[in-house]
C-alpha cells in the first residue's frame, strides 16, 4: 500500500489512568509479525471470544488482517513500547460490504490481549473506530458477540449500540450502532 493511501490523520497519543504511553494507529502491512505476536497471545478464552469458535487464524487470514485497503475497511491497533520493542495491545476493525447497497454498512470487531483488558483500552480504540468511520460515510455499524460476553455487552452499550438477542440463536447477541439515518 502506497504511503499517500496511510490514512496518518487517524494516529492519535494518549496515555493510561497509570501513565501508559499508549499510540493508536491504523495497521499496516508491515506490522503482520507483530500483529501475528499479538494473536497468538491471546488466551484461549478472549481468541475464542473474538472468533466466536475456537478455531485459529491461519497465516493468509493475519496476513490479510494487516494488508487493508483502506477504502473498504480500517484496523485501528493500540501499541505501546515494552522493553523498548512496540507491542501490540489490540485492535478494532470495520469491513464494509461489497456492494454499493451494502457498503454504508460495516462489521466491525474489537480484541483487546489480556494483560491490557479493563484499563480503558477497548473504548478508547472503539470510539476512534467509530469517528473513523462516520467520517468514511459508514452509516450503521453491526457485529455479533456471544449471549454472556459481558465485558464486549457493556462496552456496547456505554457506546450507544442496540443490544438485541438474536431470536435465531439463543447464543448470540446482535450489536447495532447507526451512526446517521439514511438520506
Amino acid at each position: 500500500m502506497p504511503a499517500l493511501d496511510y490514512p496518518s490523520h487517524l494516529v492519535e497519543d494518549w496515555r493510561l489512568a497509570d501513565g501508559t504511553a499508549v499510540r493508536i494507529r491504523p495497521i499496516r502491512a508491515d506490522d503482520l509479525p507483530m500483529h501475528t505476536a499479538f494473536v497468538n497471545g491471546l488466551s484461549k478464552e478472549t481468541g475464542y471470544r473474538r472468533l466466536l469458535s475456537p478455531r485459529t487464524l491461519q497465516p493468509d487470514e493475519l496476513w490479510r488482517m494487516t494488508h487493508i485497503d483502506y477504502d473498504r475497511e480500517l484496523a485501528l491497533i493500540a501499541t505501546t513500547v515494552v522493553d523498548g520493542a512496540e507491542q501490540q495491545m489490540g485492535v478494532a476493525r470495520y469491513v464494509r460490504g461489497d456492494t454499493p447497497e451494502t457498503a454504508q454498512v460495516a462489521e466491525f470487531a474489537i480484541v483487546i490481549a489480556d494483560a491490557w483488558q479493563h484499563h480503558g483500552v477497548a473504548l478508547r480504540l472503539m470510539r476512534r473506530l467509530i469517528d473513523a468511520a462516520r467520517a468514511a460515510g459508514v452509516r450503521q455499524l453491526d457485529d455479533i458477540t456471544f449471549y454472556d460476553n459481558t465485558a464486549m455487552l457493556a462496552l456496547a452499550r456505554k457506546l450507544g449500540f442496540g443490544v438485541q438477542r438474536d431470536p435465531g440463536n439463543p447464543n448470540v447477541t446482535r450489536l447495532r450502532l447507526t451512526l446517521y439515518p439514511a438520506a
